[in-house]
């Protein structure tokens, strides 16, 4: 049984302070305000209604994904029933803007979302400053036991592994290099989120901002010899990481040449040499 999916649509990341969580979002890092309640902030990249929201209602971290039919849905429960997936309720489906969907925990104490029709804008995405910013383009998780979340995610979400860098797995859903990237640690959780931007001038340019802006400079600039994208990664809400790229190769040749295996080193990670501080954020098992 294979599933179909159209995107990687949004993360959830709980904080503690809505007002603090949305000055960074939009004000630092250029995402374009969208629907707020008393507990969710949500914020637009892209065409779609949001990519991020921010929630103090104590949902937990989430990745959502989209698929393309209402019976991938069936697919994934069956494929995921040794995780125990639950259907959204009518009123969980509402809150997260989508027709339907399904709910697993994945190793690492992330949940995933499968949603089927998720509500699209029919505006044209503007950020209150010009970051460069083109859409959503991955997420990081940070796993303590990488082989069972490496499973969970090739054998019941269905993604594929694109490359290896030591044991870092980094996923495909689609042409691109990839949406999902595994990284061994410590701890168990959301790590990060990456948005696409238009090329390396909005990285570079992004780089003085934050500097500017005093924001910590976690990873970058640099480039992935992975996915070839070029990065600059800060530290931001929900005590996640924030980056943007540029150049993530995308392309049916990447399935076509199959996964590789990069070294367990720095320059796996960032060709540059760029200095590095994911390490200590993760717990000191990834570099």
């Amino acid at each position: 049984m294979t599933l179909a999916y159209r995107d990687l649509r949004y993360i959830r990341v709980d904080v503690d302070d809505l007002d603090a969580a949305s000055g960074f979002a939009a004000e630092i890092f250029g995402l374009q305000p969208a629907d707020r309640s008393d507990r969710h902030a949500r914020f637009r990249s892209d065409a779609r209604n949001y990519a991020l929201c921010y929630s103090t209602a104590g949902d937990g971290g989430a990745v959502a994904l989209t698929v393309a039919r209402s019976e991938d849905l069936d697919i994934a429960a069956e494929r995921l029933k040794s995780y125990e997936p639950r259907r959204l309720t009518g009123e969980e489906a509402a809150e997260r803007q989508v027709k339907a969907g399904l709910a697993v925990m994945a190793p690492n104490g992330v949940t995933v979302e499968l949603v089927w029709r998720p509500l699209t804008s029919g505006w044209r995405y503007h950020g209150p400053r010009d970051a460069g910013i083109t859409g959503f383009q991955a997420v990081q998780l940070a796993c303590i036991d990488i082989s069972a979340n490496e499973a969970f995610w090739t054998r019941g979400v269905g993604a594929e592994v694109s490359d290896w860098a030591g044991d870092a797995v980094f996923l495909r859903i689609d042409d691109a290099h990839h949406r999902i990237a595994l990284y061994p640690s410590r701890r168990d959780g959301l790590l990060g989120a990456t948005w696409a931007v238009e090329g390396i001038n909005n990285v570079m340019q992004d780089w003085y901002f934050l500097q500017g802006r005093q924001m910590p400079i976690v990873h970058g600039p640099g480039r992935q010899p992975t996915s070839g994208a070029i990065f600059v990664t800060t530290r931001g809400p929900g005590d996640i990481l924030y980056s943007y790229a540029a150049e993530t190769e995308e392309g049916p040749q990447i399935a076509a040449r199959g996964p590789r295996q990069f070294a367990d080193g720095a320059l796996s990670h960032c060709a540059w040499g760029s200095p590095c501080a994911v390490r200590e954020f993760m717990g000191g098992d990834a570099e």
